[in-house]
């Protein structure tokens, strides 16, 4: 498994706008390059996720959310998806944006007259005749695209395959927090000599857990601490974004019950639907932003079983490197080649209390990692679901 390479288009304009037909035709100029897209149509999507659902306000909002989460639980698998959809909430389209590691939003914007002289499904001549009613965009208002990436004017001014076009042209910005130093990392997992013997937090971690049950590590690196859960017969899935460190681990591990995946331990859909006792986390928080924070504590919380422990090692506010190097956020530094996010004790401690977690353990103080002459203070939590 390499790193992501999802999209989501997501298609919208009012009925009889053109989504479906340009959409479909951009999903043929996809499939000529790759074999990973999919396309859902307004309709189709209706008969998946919408069987118990009415068309009230509180309805179509939850049919639209539950359209983007769709999307988004297949972006995160590395497909391009392609949705056309009225979907007319704001709220809707900046989660897409804040949630899916490529997005590009498409506003199909064409005038009332010119979509009632289409009228492609009947729907505008039968709310003028009064056989129907609660049209988007007619009797429903509609919350129109804030910040669209393209507009197209669907108006007859452009061909089908000049919109299609000028959507291919457009350059989408991938979101580089999961791959930001996946070349320094992978550089130094080849190169350098790195630690074989399991860390502190392993071991003091192990103290606080039972043999036979499940862990999920975040952040494995070359698998040190993976490698000694699995010797005290835990069963270990270990994740790491460098494809260098777990192509090593796959092949020179064959313990049977440890598994090494490279993929993104913040967000994976297929990685967090499973259940686990334990989820372990040494050094991994303070390698992502925030809202990527908040958003894996959500997964990890889901992802554990009632009881379930979350144990956490992490760099503090009160480290040495803190301030070091280029300030690229928060307590966040670009410092010898990679990204360090520094923490504040009682700010992880609320998010997680806010998660309902429960707090059976927290500390912060030196000897907790040492290397070399360098001690810092580091924050230990096992938090219980």
């Amino acid at each position: 498994m390499k790193k992501n390479n999802g999209i989501l288009y997501w298609i919208t304009g009012l009925s009889g706008a053109g989504k479906t037909t340009i959409g479909n035709r951009l999903y043929y100029a996809l499939r000529e390059k790759y074999d990973n897209v999919i396309l859902f149509d307004g309709d189709v999507l209706k008969n998946i996720v919408s069987d118990s659902l009415g068309y009230s306000d509180k309805d179509r909002r939850k049919r639209a959310k539950k359209y983007a989460f769709l999307c988004k639980n297949l972006t995160d698998q590395g497909m391009i998806v392609i949705c056309c959809t009225i979907a007319m909430y704001e709220d809707v389209r900046q989660w897409n944006r804040l949630n899916n590691k490529a997005y590009c939003e498409i506003f199909l914007d064409v005038p009332m007259d010119i979509l009632k002289k289409r009228d492609q499904k009947g729907m505008y001549s039968q709310y003028e005749n009064g056989n129907i009613n609660h049209i988007a965009g007619v009797d429903i208002e509609v919350e129109f695209p804030k910040t669209p990436d393209i507009v197209l004017k669907n108006d007859g001014s452009l061909t089908v395959q000049q919109c299609v076009d000028q959507i291919l042209k457009f350059k989408i910005k991938k979101s580089v927090d999961f791959d930001r130093d996946v070349t320094y990392w992978n550089n130094y997992y080849d190169s350098a000599v790195c630690l074989q013997e399991p860390s502190l937090f392993a071991k003091f971690s192990m103290d606080n857990m039972e043999k036979n049950k499940t862990l999920l590590e975040l952040g494995c690196g070359n698998g040190r601490d993976s490698i000694f859960f699995a010797k005290n017969n835990l069963n270990v899935i270990a994740i790491d974004a460098s494809d260098i460190a777990i192509d090593t681990l796959q092949k020179n591990n064959n313990m049977e019950n440890a598994c090494f995946i490279c993929d993104d331990f913040v967000c994976s859909s297929t990685l967090f639907v499973s259940q686990y006792d334990y989820c372990y986390s040494r050094f991994s928080l303070h390698a992502i932003n925030e809202e990527q924070e908040v958003e894996m504590i959500k997964n990890v919380y889901s992802s554990l079983k009632k009881g379930g422990k979350f144990f956490v090692e992490v760099r503090s506010i009160h480290d040495d490197l803190f301030g070091k190097g280029e300030k690229v956020g928060r307590n966040a530094f670009f410092y010898d080649g990679h990204y360090r996010r520094f923490i504040v004790k009682e700010e992880i401690e609320t998010k997680l209390r806010k998660e309902k977690f429960y707090i059976d353990y927290s500390c912060e103080d030196k000897n907790f990692a040492p290397y070399g002459e360098s001690n810092p203070p580091v924050i230990r939590i096992i938090a219980r679901k």
